[in-house]
């Protein structure tokens, strides 16, 4: 097993007065390696607040986070950076691309920790690999005010990819495109997840890429319920 979430509870505000929220209440969620998980939801049920847990963005008031056997909700800052790095890759609706970096220099950002020479050469390799194989390597030295939000979004998913994740966490990748750059969004995480053995769990309103998951579940009260 890839992940285990156990007994997950997460509230926001004082919790001694009325302006306390709970979002996540007792929540467990379990996934396998190279699996896909759509979750589904209102808005405001939490679905990004459990992704932001998984990926050690946030830490929950109650339960237990493991990854791979290993128990993260105790890691220093130090910590938990190298484990976001090194095994979780984020795509969120929004590209959060750098306005002043060349689509290679963003896709390039997570590499820059290490400052070794033979693996940075590795990882530009890996991110002409990537690129070329989503179709904007011809745009790397381009910024991305130059470039449609489809390709600003798959260079999204390069950088996710370059540092070889495990696990794929996507909060609405789809949600800023159009009809057809969804289409081809949705055919990218998936064969990821297909081709690469990478677990994926995505957060979406649409019902279309969720049929296409090997689970979806719906986050309502607190809690998750398989589809």
């Amino acid at each position: 097993m890839l992940l285990k979430l156990e007994n997950i509870s997460k509230g926001f505000g004082n919790q001694t007065d009325s302006t306390f929220r709970k979002v996540l209440d007792g929540l467990s969620l379990h996934v396998n390696e190279g699996e896909s998980i759509a979750i589904l939801g209102p808005s405001g049920s939490g679905k990004t607040t459990l992704l932001n847990l998984i990926g050690g963005l946030d830490h929950p008031d109650r339960g237990s986070v493991q990854f791979k056997g290993e128990e993260i909700t105790g890691y220093s800052t130090s910590e938990m950076d190298r484990f976001r790095n090194e095994s979780i890759g984020f795509v969120f609706q929004l590209h959060h691309l750098l306005p002043q970096c060349t689509l290679l220099e963003n896709v390039l950002i997570p590499t820059l920790v290490n400052q070794d020479k033979s693996v940075r050469k590795e990882k530009y390799q890996r991110a002409e690999e990537l690129m070329r194989r989503v179709g904007i390597w011809e745009y790397k030295n381009k910024v991305p005010g130059k470039l449609s939000g489809g390709e600003c979004q798959r260079a999204a998913v390069v950088r996710a990819m370059i540092n070889h994740p495990s696990l794929l966490l996507a909060d609405e990748p789809t949600g800023a495109l159009d009809r057809e750059n969804v289409e081809n969004m949705a055919d990218l995480l998936l064969e990821l997840n297909r081709d690469d053995g990478i677990a994926l769990v995505v957060v979406t309103h649409s019902l279309e890429l969720a049929k296409q998951m090997d689970s979806t579940f719906e986050l309502r009260n607190g809690k998750l319920e398989k589809v």
